[in-house]
């Protein structure tokens, strides 16, 4: 099973969550309709237990170390904007995973 990694901000705000939710559901219907052997790691999912016990660079190392764990990283809109993002994503390319780049909002 190849494992796809959401990178995907947060800051705190509950909407990005439900975002990130709405991305990995659109994906893991796709992959399942395409017979797509393919698991998508949301973080925000992942590591939502955590975060009341962790601060903002400690749950970022948890991420990092869950998505040195997948096949490859998916950066959804707003990456860019995100400090954690951009940190993944330079940790994506200096350990040569390969990434790809969501440019549309998933709605539904």
């Amino acid at each position: 099973m190849k494992k796809i990694y959401l990178s995907h901000p947060y800051g705190g705000k509950e909407i990005n969550r439900d975002k990130a939710r709405r991305i990995a559901a659109w994906y893991r219907k796709e992959w399942e309709r395409e017979g797509k052997d393919y698991e998508l790691v949301n973080p925000l999912d992942v590591l939502a237990g955590c975060s009341t016990r962790n601060d903002e660079d400690q749950m970022l190392g948890l991420a990092v170390e869950l998505m040195r764990k997948c096949d490859m990283v998916l950066f959804a809109p707003g990456w860019r904007r995100s400090r954690g993002c951009r940190y993944e994503h330079m940790v994506a390319r200096k350990e040569g995973l390969p990434r790809a780049i969501l440019d549309v909002e998933i709605s539904a």
